[in-house]
C-alpha cells in the first residue's frame, strides 16, 4: 500500500485506488499517508467519510434480462442516487437500461457494461461494479471443497457469476438428494455428513441451463490429529520473527510500541521515503532516525521499504496526476546512490536493526505512476539499487536480504520478470507480496452471509484465489526463476487484511471474526507444507500496527471501531490478541521459531474447522479455529510429542478482549495422548504442551 503526500495536521487518509476483482477476491492498492516525526499524541476523530456501495458485485443477465441493483450509502444525506450505464444516464437501448431504483434492464447483445451510481447530495459518494450480459453464464458451487466431521453440517450455494442461483438441483455421488452412506442435502443446499469417514462428491445442476458444478466432501470420524514426531522432523523450518507487523512507528509513542512487541512482534514493515530523507541533495535524516530510534529501543528489527522520488529527482515533465513522489526517478543509478548513502548511515547509527530491504512498494499498480511501463522501470531501478546495499552492507561488516517487488497482489508476470532478469536475479533474497479479499467496492460484504456480495470467509478459502492458494502459486513461481537458491528462496506476504479499503466493514476489527480471521489465514498458509509446498512464509506481515482511521493492533475501543487514540492510552483490538497467542513466548511461540509438525489433521483450507501445529525449543504448539457458526466437539489426539509426559494449557481467545487459560488434562501412555475438545462458533484455541 502506498503513501500520499500530507500534511502534519492529522489529516486522514481515504483509499483511492479501485482494486480489481480477480475471481473472488479482490487485492489491494490503497493510499496511506506521510508520518511526521513529531506528531502530537492527542488527535481529532476523522471526519467520516461518505460512501456508496452497490450489490450485488459483478453479477450475469441473460441478454434482454433484468438485474436488480441496490445502492447502499454510508454516512450520507439523503437516499437517492443516479445511475448509469457506461457513462449514459438512465443508459439506453445498447448498453441496457437503468431505471432510478436501479432495476437494470439488459440489452440484446452479449458483451460487459458498467454500472454506476452517484449519490445526489454527495457526488464524491460514488461506486460501479461490472455486468455481464450472457446467453452461457458461468455456475459454481460455493464452498468449491469441505472437510467434516461425521454427522456434521455444511450449507452448500449455488451461484450464478458469484451471485446466488434459486433454482437448483442437489445430488451426493450421482444420488439425488443423497443417501445415509454418501451424506444427505436438502432442496436448499445443506449437506448433513454420513457416520462413516470417506470422501463423497455434492454436485448442483442449475435448472434452467442444466449446468453443473461439484464440490469436495472430506468426511473423518478421526477428529483433530497432530504427530510432532518426536521433535526430530526438521522438513519445515519457521523463521524466528515470521509473524511482522506494518509501520510500529506510525503515530504510536514508545510505550505503545513496547506493548505492541508484548504480542511477540519483533519485525516491523517502515518506509526509508527518500522524497523525504532527501528533499534536497543533502540528507535529511531527522526523517528516518526518531523512527527507527524508537523501533531500537523497544527491540524491533525492520524491513524497511525503500520508495518514492525526490522532487530533483522526478522525471520531467512529471506525467503523475496525484502524488508525483511515485515517479520513477529520472536516473535509477542516482537514486540507487541515494538508498546506498541510507544503508551507511543506518549501518553505522543503528546497526543490525534493518535485516532487510525491500525497493518500492506497489510499483505495479498505484505505487508507480508516470511511466509506459511500470515493469521496466520497476526492473532498471532494482538492478540499479540492489547490487549497492549489498555492496554498502558487507562494506558495513552486516548481511542482509534484498527483495521485492512488494506486489499489490502475487502478480506471475511481476515475479517471473525479477527472477529471471539477469541485471536482478541475482540480487533477490525474498519475494514480496500483499493480499486482500475486499476493497470499497465491497465494504458491505460480511463474513459468512452471502448480501450481494460475496462473503470475506469463503474468499479466504476458495481454492484458486484464497489465501493457500495464492501462497501455493507464488512458491511454484518462484521455484521456478534463476535467482540464488530457488526452491527455497523466502516469500514474504507482508501486506494481508480482510479489506484495503479505509471504511469501516464487517471484520478487520471486529471482536469476533477478526481473531477468526488472522488465525486461519496463518493456517492457511502455514499448513500448504502439508500439500506439497516446500517452506513456509518467511515473513507474514500483518497491515498494519497503525494506520488510521481503519487498522491497527492498538486503539481507541468505541462504536466506530476505527483504530483512532484520542484518549492517548489505546488498548489491544481482537487482532491483537490472535497474534499475541500464536506468536508471544508467552503461548504458542511460534516467532521463536522452530518447526512444523509431521502432520496435521484437518489442514486443509477446504471449509470447516482447521488446525495447524508445530513445535520451539520449549513446547509443542497447536492452533485450533473454528470459522463457522456451529460449535464442534472433536477429539484431539496427539502422537510423538517428544516429551516423556504431557502437560498441556488450553488458550482461548475470548470476545476479541483476552485470553483465557485453563489446564487440558490429557489420557494415554507411550507415545499417543487424547483429549476431548469442544471448540465453540468463531473461536481461535492454543494448545502449548510441554
Amino acid at each position: 500500500m502506498s503513501l500520499p503526500r500530507a500534511t502534519m495536521s492529522g489529516m486522514r487518509p481515504v483509499c483511492r485506488l479501485a482494486a480489481p476483482v480477480v475471481a473472488a477476491a479482490l487485492i489491494g492498492g490503497c493510499s496511506r499517508y506521510t508520518v511526521s516525526n513529531t506528531m502530537p499524541p492527542t488527535q481529532p476523530q476523522p471526519t467520516p467519510i461518505g460512501s456508496l456501495t452497490i450489490a450485488p458485485q459483478g453479477p450475469c443477465v441473460a441478454p434482454a434480462g433484468a438485474q436488480q441493483f441496490t445502492a447502499n450509502l454510508t454516512n450520507v444525506t439523503g437516499s437517492g442516487v443516479n445511475w448509469s450505464v457506461d457513462s449514459v444516464p438512465g443508459g439506453n437501448a445498447t448498453v441496457g437500461t437503468i431505471t432510478g431504483d436501479g432495476l437494470y434492464g439488459a440489452p440484446s447483445a452479449s458483451g460487459q457494461h458498467t454500472i454506476q451510481a452517484v449519490s445526489q447530495s454527495d457526488s464524491k459518494a460514488s461506486a460501479s461494479t461490472t455486468v455481464s450480459v450472457t446467453a452461457t453464464p458461468g455456475f459454481a458451487v460455493s464452498p468449491d471443497s469441505a472437510t467434516l466431521p461425521a454427522s456434521a453440517q455444511q450449507s452448500f450455494q449455488g451461484q450464478t457469476c458469484g451471485v446466488p442461483e434459486p433454482n437448483v438441483a442437489w445430488s451426493v455421488d450421482g444420488v439425488s438428494g443423497g443417501n445415509p452412506s454418501a451424506g444427505t442435502i436438502t432442496a436448499d443446499g445443506v449437506y448433513t455428513a454420513p457416520a462413516a469417514p470417506g470422501s463423497h462428491t455434492v454436485q448442483a445442476t442449475e435448472l434452467a441451463h442444466s449446468k453443473t458444478d461439484t464440490a469436495a466432501v472430506t468426511v473423518s470420524t478421526s477428529g483433530i490429529v497432530v504427530d510432532f514426531g518426536s521433535r526430530t522432523n526438521t522438513q519445515h523450518p519457521i523463521p524466528a520473527g515470521i509473524l511482522g507487523v506494518n509501520h510500529v512507528d506510525w503515530w504510536y509513542g514508545q510505550a505503545q510500541e513496547a506493548q505492541v512487541a508484548q504480542a511477540g512482534f519483533s519485525v516491523s514493515r517502515t518506509y526509508a521515503k527518500l522524497s523525504d530523507i532527501y528533499a534536497t541533495t543533502t540528507p535529511n535524516w531527522a526523517a528516518i532516525d526518531p523512527q527507527m530510534t524508537k523501533l531500537q529501543a523497544t527491540g524491533f528489527h525492520v524491513l524497511l521499504q525503500l520508495a518514492f522520488t525526490p522532487s530533483w529527482l522526478q522525471p520531467n515533465p512529471n506525467s503523475c496526476t496525484g502524488d508525483k513522489t511515485k515517479a520513477p526517478p529520472a536516473s535509477a543509478a542516482k537514486w540507487a546512490q541515494l538508498v546506498k548513502s541510507i544503508v551507511a548511515h543506518l549501518d553505522g547509527k543503528f546497526p543490525g536493526v534493518v535485516t532487510d530491504y525491500e525497493i518500492w512498494n506497489e510499483p505495479d499498480s498505484g505505487g508507480m505512476c508516470g511511466t509506459s511501463s511500470k515493469l521496466n522501470s520497476y526492473l532498471a531501478i532494482y538492478a540499479a539499487t540492489a547490487p549497492l546495499i549489498k555492496q554498502q552492507a558487507a562494506a558495513d561488516g552486516h548481511s542482509v536480504r534484498v527483495g521485492g517487488p512488494a506486489s499489490s497482489s502475487m502478480n506471475p508476470t511481476w515475479f517471473q520478470a525479477l527472477l529471471t532478469n539477469a541485471s536482478t536475479a541475482p540480487y533477490v533474497d525474498f519475494v514480496s507480496y500483499h493480499q486482500y479479499f475486499a476493497g470499497s467496492a465491497d465494504v458491505n460484504a460480511t463474513w459468512d452471509t452471502y448480501n450481494g456480495n460475496t462473503p470475506i470467509y469463503p474468499r479466504t478459502q476458495n481454492s484458486s484465489t484464497g489465501a493457500a492458494a495464492i501462497y501455493a502459486s507464488a512458491v511454484k513461481t518462484v521455484s521456478a526463476g534463476k535467482q540464488p537458491h530457488p526452491a527455497t528462496t523466502p516469500i514474504y506476504i507482508d501486506e494481508f487484511n480482510t479489506n484495503w479499503a479505509f471504511l469501516k466493514e464487517c471484520c478487520r476489527n471486529d471482536p469476533t471474526y477478526s481473531p477468526v480471521f488472522n488465525a486461519l489465514y496463518v493456517s492457511d498458509a502455514m499448513n500448504t507444507v502439508y500439500s506439497g509446498t516446500s517452506h513456509v512464509p518467511g515473513q507474514l506481515t500483518y497491515y498494519a500496527a497503525v494506520s488510521e482511521p481503519g487498522f491497527c493492533v492498538l486503539g481507541d475501543w468505541d462504536a466506530n471501531m476505527d483504530c483512532s487514540h484520542a484518549s492517548g492510552a489505546p488498548v489491544p483490538y481482537p487482532q491483537y490478541y490472535a497474534y499475541e497467542l500464536m506468536g508471544s513466548a508467552s503461548y504458542l511461540a511460534m516467532n521463536s521459531g522452530g518447526y512444523m509438525a509431521a502432520s496435521v489433521s484437518p489442514a486443509s483450507n477446504a471449509s470447516g474447522l482447521i488446525a495447524s501445529a508445530f513445535y520451539t525449543a520449549k513446547q509443542d504448539s497447536i492452533l485450533i479455529v473454528n470459522p463457522t457458526s456451529k460449535s464442534d466437539s472433536q477429539t484431539l489426539t496427539i502422537h510423538n510429542p517428544g516429551f516423556s509426559s504431557v502437560s498441556a494449557t488450553l488458550y482461548k481467545i475470548v470476545g476479541g478482549r483476552s485470553i483465557s487459560k485453563t489446564s487440558l488434562t490429557f489420557t494415554g501412555s507411550g507415545t499417543t495422548y487424547t483429549a476431548p475438545l469442544t471448540i465453540p462458533p468463531y473461536t481461535v484455541l492454543g494448545i502449548a504442551i510441554k
